[in-house]
C-alpha cells in the first residue's frame, strides 16, 4: 500500500511493542534513533492502513514495565 493510504500513525519506542503492532497488521512506516545527552532510544512510526477499525495491542507502560523488572530481580 501507499503511504497516502495510512488512516492512523503511532509511534511506540521499543522493539516488543513494534512487533505487537506488526502482528496486528500495522505497517512500520519510519524508524529513526532519538539521542538526548547521553543516550540513543530507537523510535518507530507505524501506521494503520486497513479499511476496518485499527487493531490496538494492549501494551504494558513503563511504570509496569518496570515493576515487573523489579519484582523478577528481587
Amino acid at each position: 500500500m501507499k503511504i497516502e493510504d495510512t488512516k492512523l500513525t503511532v509511534e511506540v519506542g521499543s522493539i516488543r511493542e513494534l512487533n505487537l503492532y506488526l502482528l496486528k497488521g500495522w505497517v512500520l512506516l519510519l524508524s529513526y534513533v532519538n539521542h538526548t545527552s547521553d543516550s540513543q532510544q530507537p523510535r518507530f512510526v507505524v501506521g494503520w492502513q486497513d479499511h476496518a477499525e485499527p487493531q490496538i495491542p494492549e501494551l504494558l507502560d513503563e511504570w509496569e514495565l518496570h515493576e515487573i523488572d523489579r519484582q523478577r530481580f528481587r
